[in-house]
């Protein structure tokens, strides 16, 4: 089988989106219909056909009923014509979800010709995909009973016998399909294919990894040999390998299946899956709603729909859904362990050890008279019918996983690979799960397992490479942590990161009034094997080499991509507060905790200024009302449209939880997490935490909101996306209004028309001086000839105004600067900082005036604004370690120079620094670490070595001190110093 590396091809992308088809062109119906009258039945049904296979079915329908009346005229009674045609206007009727007609058709059939086998094996397949099981039982007797080598017969037998729970008489059933094979050497397309799907069900279920290969690469190349329309063959292909995670070629086979028939409805539902695993849920859902539009009752489409709806917790919504496709399939095991899943996040998730006497034949009777959740009375019902009900079991556990009910998970799969061993998805999932369990030793061994049993599964692949990498790594064991690290690239910010974890343990447990059990387990993943770090933090997470964020927690694991691999700095600790908040609340309320509120929790716990995006988007969207309610953010966050959708959930988030605090006070938050342990919903935890209506909490919420979004004055409102065309319009009807002649020339220039540009923004200027975008234009194109006095001119009116425009300012500021005027400059960038105190960029400009001035103390509060807004900033930091140096208060010194080390851990000049403070504070061992550091960093650094070795002496450490003397006379016999010292020991 063909088989992939570690990337997901860009072109993926490219399948999915590309297609989108257009709707089926027809040909006149007059034209067709007066050809189709010259044919002969047999030309016409080849003709009906290959309009089917192309996705044509009103024509094919039309030619269908023209064979019908030709046939009507014949005698005798050509019999297999007849059955192709009713074939023929089944397939139409089950594919566009006409599903009476097809079973009229059926029954008429069977009236006409009961003694054909591949009618009686179509009418044992429609009623076992119908859940009507002793029906099918029938006709796959007297289909066998015609033909006992009838195929579609032998298939809907073996899923009958799997569905009874006859695991080892299904399984024979399946193998059989392997002998007849190689015993019959079968051509037809049709008999390939339904061979091609029971071999396929074998090979999962005994590991027989070439049957896969045989079943891509020849069973299904053969079958679109015999029948170049058979587009069922390239379905087939792409699902085995999408179930392999092998997710570009199977995209590749989808595309093929579409080039045929572009209203394949089963394969944009397979599309729509792909999607969905790559987290592009709106492609998901675009993709899905077109197949069940073609295709109402598809049920794997109305499945794909329920699992949408559950990961977005609109379980109710999810319920809906399942009593529809309980319409099509109510024995399904797939329906029920949807409609299971939903009652279980709905009504409560039970533990483990409840769940076991369910399956302890001599108490289930008794456990389902004591329990009478709607939970327990379908898995009652559904082992009388099915004591080995393997797929709903696991179903339902990666329905749950994905809930993060990893308990009940962990026994689903346990409990699935105990009744049907031969399934290997289950030791998958289990192998995945206990990776973000945290479990790596049993994920290690059970990924092996399902490795073996199955060498194609790219994720199962990719994982294993991860715990490869995972093994090479060093470990740092605190009292509370297990902190594994790349020990050659990342030895130091793995002390750094060891020690930062346990100092603020204490805080998060007094915060939250819970200890979480056990050891915390964090990976800090680097580059390796040719692929960067964030790759494999990537895979570690999902499998896959790409997620959107630098680190995550599953809640009992955190991962994240190394801060010293990255191109941009970012402040590791920030990151390792929020994540380790999201152990704590996911933990403390088993996981039932919503994804906003955890997320406000964890936002909130960083302690930095609501960043810039947030006020802008505050500003356009709050009086708009564009604001999401509670129970919309946490599809908001698994399904953002946009970027600033996932901003602004963020920022909702937090300020839902400042709210709180604010109305309700500081015991809030507290408060409704403890409510969440109870299961509740947000309505409950809310009536019952502050004694209103989710409904009434969300008008307080919102007014806070407007409140906030009033006060943000100065940050510009966003502006209807006008079109060029447009705006042009709108100046040549009205080109004596200055503001629209400012806009339309700002716009021009960025069209490169600079005389035209000029020439009205000129004549705008004339009755408006102070009109910004007309001052910019002239200001920019006076740079052009780098004039820069003329164009600082044409900015002072706009200067003046009362909220001057941001560019203005900034222009301005950096022309200012340019030319060495601070003092002209100074007050542009606090007028700027004054209007937009959120914008790190007016203090930047005024850090730099200020450095000028020498104003000592300006500069100080100048950098602790920066690094509030920009935990980032690693250049404040360290100029504010030095400013504190100089003033000699260097407890303060010390501070921001560990802080500066949470954005660069690998700057050997905060080192030296910290060293030399840590020892006028006589803090020795801290100067004896950060002297360490350094010569991790600068081994052959023998003035440090020598500095080391005498900071140990004086700590009382002789052995330590003598170890580095010897290090350094190896490296330098000469060096009198550490000659003289190595006398005193």
């Amino acid at each position: 089988m063909r088989k992939i590396g570690f990337i997901i091809h860009p072109v993926l992308f490219c399948l999915i989106t590309g297609l989108l088809l257009p709707a089926v062109v027809t040909a006149p119906a007059a034209c067709a219909a007066e050809k189709a009258e010259e044919a002969s039945v047999e030309d016409l049904l080849k003709t009906a056909y290959e309009h089917k296979q192309h996705g044509r079915y009103e024509e094919a329908r039309e030619i269908y009923a023209v064979v019908e009346q030709k046939l009507e005229q014949e005698s005798p009674k050509n019999s297999d014509a007849q059955w192709k045609l009713i074939k023929g206007l089944m397939q139409i009727d089950l594919e566009t979800g006409d599903t009476k007609a097809a079973f009229h058709r059926l029954e008429s059939g069977l009236k006409q010709d009961a003694q054909r086998p591949e009618l009686q094996a179509w009418a044992a397949q429609m009623y076992y995909e119908a859940g009507q099981y002793p029906e099918a039982e029938k006709h796959v007797a007297r289909a066998l009973a015609l033909d006992a080598d009838q195929p579609r017969a032998h298939l809907i037998q073996a899923h009958l016998l799997t569905e009874a729970g006859k695991i080892d008489e299904a399984n024979e059933a399946y193998r059989w399909f392997v002998r007849y094979y190689n015993r019959a050497q079968p051509e037809d397309a049709e008999t390939l294919l339904v061979i091609a799907e029971g071999a396929t069900q074998y090979a999962r279920w005994n590991s027989v990894s070439q049957i896969f290969n045989f079943v891509v690469n020849t069973l299904c190349p053969d079958a679109l040999k015999a029948d170049p329309l058979a587009w069922e063959a390239s379905y087939l292909g792409g699902l085995i390998l999408q179930e392999k995670y092998n997710r570009p070629q199977s995209g590749e086979e989808f595309q093929a299946a579409l080039k045929t028939n572009s209203q394949a409805a089963p394969v944009y539902v397979a599309l729509a899956r792909t999607a969905l695993e790559i987290r592009e849920f709106d492609q998901s859902s675009e993709l899905l709603e077109r197949a069940l539009k073609i295709n109402p009752r598809l049920l794997e489409g109305l499945l794909l729909k329920c699992d949408l709806e559950i990961i977005n917790g609109q379980y109710k919504d999810a319920l809906k859904t399942v009593a529809a496709a309980e319409k099509i399939n109510a024995r399904s095991q797939l329906v029920l362990a949807r409609k299971a899943a939903c009652f279980l996040l709905l009504d409560g998730v039970p533990a483990p050890e409840d769940l076991k006497p369910y399956f302890d034949e001599s108490e289930t009777v008794e456990k389902a008279a004591e329990n009478k959740s709607r939970f327990s009375q379908l898995l009652t019902k559904l082992l009388a019918q099915n004591p080995k009900p393997g797929y709903f079991l696991f179903e339902v556990g990666n329905l749950l996983e994905a809930k993060r009910q990893f308990a009940f998970a962990e026994f689903a799969y346990l409990k699935t690979k105990a009744l049907m061993p031969q399934l290997s998805g289950p030791l998958t999932s289990l192998g995945m799960l206990y990776m973000a369990m945290g479990r790596t030793d049993q994920a290690q061994q059970t990924l092996n397992e399902a490795f073996s049993a199955d060498p194609y599964h790219v994720r199962v692949s990719n994982m294993r490479k991860v715990l490869g990498v995972l093994e090479s790594y060093g470990s740092i064991v605190t009292d509370h942590f297990v902190i594994r690290y790349d020990s050659k690239a990342d030895y130091i910010l793995g002390q750094y990161m060891a020690d930062y974890l346990e100092e603020i343990y204490p805080e998060m447990v007094k915060q939250f009034g819970y200890q979480p059990p056990g050891k915390t387990q964090f990976e800090i993943y680097h580059d390796a094997k040719g692929l960067s770090a964030h790759q494999w933090f990537s895979a570690r997470m999902i499998g896959l080499p790409w997620i959107q964020t630098i680190g995550a927690s599953t809640g009992a694991v955190v991962a994240l991509t190394s801060p010293t691999a990255m191109k941009e700095p970012y402040n590791w600790a920030s990151v390792l507060k929020h994540e380790l908040v999201h152990v704590f609340t996911l933990q403390q309320t088993k996981y039932k905790i919503p994804h906003w509120f955890t997320e406000a929790l964890a936002v909130r716990s960083e302690g930095a200024a609501r960043p810039q995006r947030f006020n802008q988007l505050l500003v356009e969207r709050v009086p708009k009302n564009e604001i999401y309610g509670l129970d919309e953010l946490d599809g908001v966050f698994v399904r953002p449209k946009s970027s600033s959708n996932w901003d602004f959930a963020y920022c909702q988030s937090l300020l839902c939880a400042d709210f709180m605090v604010a109305e309700f006070g500081d015991d809030a938050l507290k408060k409704l997490l403890l409510s969440y342990q109870k299961q509740g919903s947000t309505a409950t935890a809310i009536q019952e935490c502050f004694g209103i209506s989710q409904e009434e909490f969300e008008k307080r919420y919102h007014a806070y909101l407007h409140k906030i979004a009033d006060s943000l004055k100065g940050y510009p409102q966003e502006e209807s996306a006008l079109g060029f065309r447009d705006l042009q319009k709108q100046y040549e009807a009205n080109q004596d209004d200055p503001d629209l002649a400012g806009r339309y020339a700002y716009r021009l220039l960025r069209l490169r028309k600079k005389a035209d540009a000029r020439k009205i923004a000129q004549a705008a200027l004339k009755k408006k001086p102070a009109q910004a975008q007309a001052a910019l234009t002239i200001a920019q194109l006076e740079l052009l000839s780098e004039d820069l006095d003329s164009a600082l001119a044409v900015l002072q009116a706009p200067l003046k105004s009362k909220t001057p425009d941001v560019e203005v300012l900034s222009l301005a500021g950096k022309l200012l600067l340019k030319q060495s005027e601070f003092d002209k400059a100074l007050p542009v960038y606090q007028k700027g900082h004054a209007t937009y105190p959120y914008q790190t960029e007016w203090l930047q400009g005024l850090s730099i005036i200020y450095q000028q001035e020498k104003n000592l103390k300006a500069m100080e509060e100048t950098h602790l604004k920066l690094v509030h807004l920009d935990p980032a900033d690693e250049e404040s930091m360290k100029l504010l370690m030095e400013g504190y140096r100089k003033q000699g208060k260097l407890a303060e010194a010390l501070r921001w120079g560990e802080a500066a080390l949470q954005v660069d851990v690998l700057d050997p000049e905060t080192h030296l620094a910290l060293a030399q403070i840590a020892l006028k504070l006589d803090r020795k061992k801290l100067a004896i670490r950060e002297l360490k550091m350094l010569l991790h960093l600068q081994e052959d650094n023998a003035h440090l070595r020598y500095l080391l070795a005498q900071t140990l002496l004086e700590d009382g450490q002789p052995e330590a001190a003598r170890t580095e003397l010897e290090l350094l006379l190896k490296q330098n016999p000469d060096h009198a110093d550490a000659l003289k010292l190595k006398q005193k020991l």
